[in-house]
């Protein structure tokens, strides 16, 4: 018999798979659109909005949103105008390796060592910092 292990996290690791830049004209704002494949949960991928209509340094900044019949997550990120646009002009310069985020949310979530994710419900959790890893070489 085996002996299920679980841990407790509140950061998820994510790889930047597709990154497209929405500009709507008619009422002048912008988008990053992100998709991700999950590193720390397995068997998942994430859809990300990110708008540059936040206040620096407030938090939470974000949502994101499990549902719990489906292993694809939603999140929505405000950021200031300042850090959107130098996001924005990082993503565009080309890397040798995938750029990766670590987003960390406001309540935990369960895993097992295989790094399945065990939910009873749909989850709802504030996105409260978001750090970037961007390859130089």
């Amino acid at each position: 018999m085996t002996d299920n292990i679980f841990n407790a996290i509140t950061d998820i690791q994510m790889s930047l798979q597709t990154a497209e830049h929405h500009l709507h004209h008619n009422n002048f704002s912008e988008q990053l659109h992100l998709s991700f494949a999950l590193v720390t949960i397995a068997r998942g991928s994430c859809s990300m909005v990110i708008r540059p209509d936040g206040t620096p340094g407030t938090t939470p900044f974000g949502q994101l949103h499990i549902p719990a019949d489906r292993a694809v997550m939603k999140g929505n990120v405000s950021l200031g105008k300042d850090d959107f646009d130098m996001l924005a002009a990082k993503l565009r310069q080309p890397a040798t390796r995938p750029i990766s985020t670590m987003v960390k949310l406001d309540r935990s979530l369960t895993i097992d060592r295989d790094g399945v994710l065990f939910i009873e419900g749909p989850v709802e959790a504030a996105i409260t910092n978001m750090f970037w890893v961007l390859p130089l070489k």
